[in-house]
């Protein structure tokens, strides 16, 4: 069966086994994401505005640093996801999604804002596209579950992802990696110098090449795809004259080209055999090809006033876009697309923090941002009567500003209470030209549409926190989140009914406890969690006019339980291991795609009350193991590896077993050789090694009536990696 554990390797004997690694262990993966605070054992985030210690900020997070980053080899969210439980990362022919705890926004609709809220260096990006080297020269990443709106800000109503990139150093510093993948065949060349111009200022510039060859063979054109190459850079600025002010300014652009698809069609639940037989579209295209540009800048300033800090975040984002899109995935030149966008943002935030010495400690603040939007799309059709073309144009103006406020009561040295607010105003301007010629589809209608929305959100939060002892910290939460409606932008077949979204909101009850123990040596992180969402935002295939129609569910569920470990169990030796259990469904969802096992049903006459999730496993978790040990003549040997997994799940809303992905687990090893001093690295990377093929996203294919397309996942990588650092 299609996804299946290799070699028979039951799914339950992976959960088992995290299971008892809890006891004993936690991820690896944020181990060297510590540094800020000079102790080695602290783990430092700014989840909430300030610089914290993980263990005692009342979230269920899960905290990357950059140097797993670049010792796994993962470049990009993609890749990221199976490392982190309850995250998800839908990859499709169009742009990506992130899914949190089973909720996320589906990308049916190219102009909506993601539910899971990103932020690089404090700068909010809502769509996919705004950051594409989200990972070139990160510090850490920090992923954020269930609602955060009171504090972290816009559209997080099912969690937030921070990324923090390094920062210029006072000593000077250098690195030079490089990698190539044997089996896919893959260069990257990264690059990066930091220190300091004079007393005051520091910089630090980095960059980074990719050129990569697919993995799934076309046919009928030749060649495997989908071929990637990129190019980034990112140049930083330091002011820091040592008298209470500081400024930080991030400069960085660059930009990717993609040639083919990872999209294979299926007529059953076939194992896939990495081919494709897509021809183009003559006259049109040939290959499928996405290509994006994006430029975005920061500059953060610090002043201290008093005992208090007051912080100014301001940003600028933009992206041009294009894709071509062969969008029957099959032989025949029946049916394509085109995407354009482009998209430009200004930002500004200010706030207010108090010193955290005294009982009572606050952070007021207020957040701004203007974007313009423009979609340009294009459908071609040649099947059976209809030989035609449609094209749309559509824009969007968007104008938000909020007012936010955080306070903690010390209520003892032990127990504290926080309650945080949020005000939000957004407002929403659109407009749709459409014009068809030849004989279309009669759904593609040439009206013009246009909407003005205004929304006004309140996201309230509170957190109680126990310290037991300096080891344990116990604290339940409650949360609200919101994410603003908006407008369908540039499908064909859009009515002036459902040009319209409504906003969706969430409300979160969390309990959890951290532990800190053996001199912070061994960490035991759990969460117990509820959301119930309102008006969810979701899309779906529609078989009548053969387009993806975005609308809102009724209502939703998300529930279950997460737990994260690490134990350093000696100098050189450490373990770790995640797991969770989600239960997500939908409550209620009137007028619900019909489900695959009744072909009779009326999508009217539909509701999907108590069906689950497309996308959201039940189980998943990951288990690893960190070794270095000296070999003599100031050599180390290192390793770390282990196994990620994910129990089943259906990829799309009429849950077709077709469209499912079974459960699976992956394999990784890396090892290597470097010097005691850490100035240089050799090693030999290799990711899924049973060659594990899963899909991260399926579909019922436009005008191929019973046939499913997948996006299918990269199969077995190996590759060498060398480091030099000074």
């Amino acid at each position: 069966m299609f996804g299946n554990v290799a070699h028979g390797l039951p799914v339950r004997v992976c959960l088992i086994a995290s299971a008892a690694s809890i006891l004993t262990a936690v991820p690896a993966l944020a181990q060297d994401a510590a540094g800020a605070a000079g102790d080695e054992n602290v783990i430092v985030v700014t989840a909430q505005k300030r610089e914290q210690d993980v263990q005692d900020v009342p979230i269920s997070m899960t905290v990357v640093g950059g140097e797993q980053l670049s010792d796994l080899g993962i470049k990009d969210f993609t890749e990221l996801d199976r490392y982190v439980p309850n995250f998800y990362v839908q990859t499709t022919p169009g742009n990506n999604a992130f899914y949190i705890r089973g909720i996320g926004s589906t990308p049916g609709n190219l102009a909506f804002e993601q539910t899971v809220g990103l932020f690089v260096d404090g700068i909010y990006g809502g769509h996919a596209r705004q950051f594409q080297a989200p990972f070139l020269d990160v510090e850490r990443i920090e992923v954020l579950r269930g609602p955060q709106g009171a504090l972290v800000g816009k559209n997080t109503s099912a969690g937030a992802i921070s990324v923090v990139s390094a920062r210029p150093t006072r000593d000077f510093r250098a690195t030079l990696e490089g990698s190539y993948e044997f089996e896919l065949g893959g260069t990257r060349l990264f690059g990066m110098v930091s220190g300091p111009l004079s007393d005051a200022v520091s910089v630090r510039v980095a960059g980074q090449y990719e050129d990569s060859d697919g993995y799934i063979e076309n046919t009928l054109l030749g060649g495997t795809e989908p071929k990637r190459k990129s190019l980034f850079g990112r140049a930083s600025l330091l002011i820091d004259p040592g008298n209470g002010a500081d400024l930080l300014i991030r400069v960085e652009g660059g930009k990717v080209d993609l040639t083919g698809n990872a999209v294979e069609r299926y007529l059953t639940a076939n194992d896939p055999d990495l081919k494709r037989e897509t021809g183009g579209f003559p006259g049109f295209m040939d290959k499928d090809y996405d290509n994006t540009d994006s430029l975005n800048a920061s500059a953060t300033a610090n002043i201290e006033i008093g005992d208090h800090v007051l912080t100014s975040v301001t940003g600028f984002s933009s992206y041009d876009f294009e894709k071509k899109v062969d969008a029957d995935f099959g032989p025949a030149p029946a049916f394509a697309s085109l995407f354009a966008e482009k998209f430009s943002q200004m930002s500004q935030e200010i706030r207010l923090a108090s010193p955290t010495t005294g009982r009572f400690e606050y952070i007021l603040g207020a957040y701004a941002h203007v974007n313009d939007y423009d979609l340009f799309g294009t459908t071609l059709i040649r099947f059976g009567p209809f030989n035609g073309r449609s094209d749309r144009v559509f824009r969007q103006e968007n104008v938000t500003w909020s007012g936010f406020g955080s306070a903690t009561w010390h209520l003892t040295d032990a127990v504290r209470a926080i309650a945080s607010l949020r005000y939000t105003y957004d407002r929403k301007t659109a407009d749709q030209t459409r014009s068809n010629s030849g004989a279309v589809q009669p759904t593609w209608l040439a009206t013009p549409l246009s909407g003005r929305r205004v929304e006004k959100e309140w996201d309230p939060s509170a957190a109680l926190q126990w310290d037991v002892s300096g080891d344990v910290m116990l604290y339940a939460s409650y949360g609200q989140g919101s994410k603003a409606g908006g407008f369908i932008g540039a499908q064909s077949t859009t009515t002036l009914a459902q040009f319209q979204i409504e906003a969706e909101d969430a409300e979160t009850f969390e309990v959890g406890a951290k532990l800190a123990l053996l001199d912070r040596r061994l960490r035991l992180n759990l969460a117990a969690f509820r959301t119930d969402f309102t008006n969810l935002q979701v899309s779906s295939f529609d078989a009548v006019s053969n387009s993806f129609i975005t609308s809102n569910a009724g209502k939703a569920r998300s529930q279950g339980i997460e737990a994260d470990a690490s134990w350093q169990v000696a100098d050189g030796f450490a373990l770790s291991g995640s797991l969770a259990y989600l239960d997500a469904k939908f409550i209620d969802f009137p007028g619900a795609p019909c489900p695959f096992t009744n072909p009779t049903c009326v999508p009217a006459n539909n509701n999907a009350a108590g069906q689950p999730l497309p996308r959201s496993p039940k189980w998943s978790g990951t288990l690893f193991a960190d070794v270095a040990v000296p070999l003599g003549g100031a050599i180390d040997f290192v390793a770390n590896g282990g196994v990620t997994f994910r129990s089943s799940a259906f990829l799309e809303e009429s849950f077709n077993p077709a469209a499912a992905q079974d459960s699976f687990a992956k394999f990784d090893l890396r090892l290597g050789i470097r010097g005691a001093n850490k100035r240089w690295e050799l090693a030999l990377v290799g990711k899924n090694l049973t060659d594990e093929l899963t899909a991260s996203h399926a579909f019922n294919t436009p005008l191929a009536a019973g046939v499913i397309s997948k996006f299918l996942q990269p199969p077995r990588t190996i590759a060498v990696q060398a480091k030099f650092q000074y």
